[in-house]
């Protein structure tokens, strides 16, 4: 039988310090080398993604922008963008609501209104006036605030688009309204002859949900917030104790 192995990355797959320990690169490749697949799935962009993916492993896929798209190296396998009026009642909405530290992801670069490093480190970023930006699509909206963003602020968004608030509540990560992980799963899963019961997810925070939920297993990291485990079928250990590791040698390996 088959199996697809869907990973989270930041949280889930890598540690805190964003790497991956040799325990857990050598368990998903016995998984791997038993004719499963293995997909990751990040919030993350494309240049960003796989470099924190270990060398060992970057031969899988990769889900980013939270399934706006989906890449094999350089080639896009699918992708899902909101159109600029979308993206401009988006700017309006936050603004209303009092948010106005906003970022866009245009084809794998970040542009924003502000300095963006207290949320972002170091990730190359043009600042401009997103309003006169030349564009017609994105792929993803990021509201930023330091204080929690409200949890009604994704209720009140065009019905085109929908928002995810994670990072402790200071992101509020916004895309179009079909676009979600497992729906990026489900663009690549009859191609490799893969059903939804045999499918496997991993995942910490609020943008997993989907995927735990419809996955024929889903499994929160002990870290995972308490929603996400109570929505999984299993918990195991955290990513910092090899939590994948864990769960694939007691279940499967």
């Amino acid at each position: 039988m088959n199996q697809l192995l869907v990973l989270d990355l930041d949280g889930t797959l890598l540690r805190n310090d964003k790497t991956v320990s040799e325990e857990t690169v050598q368990s998903l490749i016995e998984f791997k080398n038993r004719d499963n697949k293995i997909l990751f799935a990040t919030a993350r962009p494309p240049r960003d993604a796989y470099k924190y993916v270990p060398q060992k492993l970057k031969d899988n896929p990769i889900i980013c922008y939270n399934g706006a798209c989906m890449i094999d190296g350089k080639e896009i396998l699918y992708k899902k963008e909101m159109s600029k009026d979308t993206v401009h009642q988006i700017i309006k909405q936050s603004e209303k609501s009092g948010y106005h530290q906003i970022c866009f992801e245009i084809d794998d670069k970040l542009y924003s209104n502000f300095d963006t490093s207290d949320f972002f480190g170091k990730a190359p970023t043009e600042i401009v006036d997103l309003r006169k930006l030349d564009m017609k699509t994105a792929y993803k909206v990021i509201i930023c605030d330091k204080t929690p963003i409200s949890q009604e602020f994704p209720t009140i968004l065009p019905n085109t688009c929908k928002g995810i608030i994670t990072d402790n509540g200071q992101l509020c990560q916004i895309m179009d309204q079909e676009v979600s992980k497992w729906n990026s799963v489900q663009s690549i899963i009859k191609t490799w002859n893969i059903k939804n019961e045999d499918i496997i997810a991993f995942g910490d925070d609020y943008n997993d949900l989907d995927m735990i939920n419809h996955a024929g297993i889903g499994v929160a990291m002990g870290n995972a917030e308490k929603v996400v485990k109570e929505t999984a079928d299993f918990v195991t250990d955290t990513n910092m104790n090899e939590g994948i590791s864990k769960y694939l040698k007691e279940n499967i390996l």
